[in-house]
């Protein structure tokens, strides 16, 4: 019996999540939360086997930085992050933050199944990343990175400091991301990529124009 623990911010996907999970034979949902921050007090309680969590959360990314709070304490306990969301860096964030593997929310629910057995047999499962939603782009990763921080709101002063790169570098790779994506100008990609959902800002983006 593998003994799991749920971490939805939206109630309602929480209780369906809950319910269907609830029926499969080897599997003992022990506790369920729309608040990631509770996450290490839940485990310290029940004793997880397994976390099954929402990288997104109200108070931002929470899933990753909860993962790394976790695994610093109780590293036994397996962590499966999942998102709806198929921002360029969520695959390689979870990995960083040492997440044992990694779902989107429109996986069925028996490959859902089988991510958690797999798991719980220390074989880690995550989407290839030229495979994930935002790979049409067909960014560097350092195009991705200066894309980001546009998304962001930075001014391309800004992003040559953040990156520690020049100014004409940054200007250089914001050419050739307008060029493999057809957009005139960084502006229009950014809002395009964050309505997209292929990045997900901290903050307003800017017309760097």
């Amino acid at each position: 019996m593998i003994r799991m623990i749920l971490v939805e911010d939206q109630q309602i996907l929480l209780d369906s999540l809950y319910d269907s999970l609830s029926m499969t034979p080897n599997l003992d949902i022990v506790a369920k939360t729309t608040d990631a921050g509770e996450i290490l007090s839940l485990c310290e309680f029940y004793k997880p086997d397994l976390v099954l969590m929402d990288i997104c959360n109200a108070e931002g990314h929470m899933g990753i930085s909860e993962t790394v709070r976790l695994k610093e304490k109780m590293p036994e306990i397996k962590v499966i992050l999942m998102t709806a969301m198929p921002d360029m860096s969520f695959v390689h964030d979870a990995k960083q933050a040492g997440a044992d593997s990694f779902v989107y929310k429109n996986v069925s629910k028996d490959d859902l199944i089988k991510s958690i057995e797999s798991t719980m047999q220390n074989y880690n499962t995550f989407p290839a990343e030229q495979q994930a939603p935002a790979a049409g782009l067909d960014l560097t990763e350092r195009e991705e990175e200066i894309l980001r921080l546009v998304c962001q709101g930075q001014s391309r002063k800004e992003i040559s400091e953040s990156l520690f790169l020049s100014e004409n570098t940054v200007r250089n790779n914001i050419n050739k991301i307008l060029a493999k994506t057809g957009f005139d100008s960084i502006a229009q990609l950014a809002i395009f990529a964050v309505s997209k959902g292929f990045i997900v800002p901290d903050q307003t983006v800017n017309d760097l124009n």
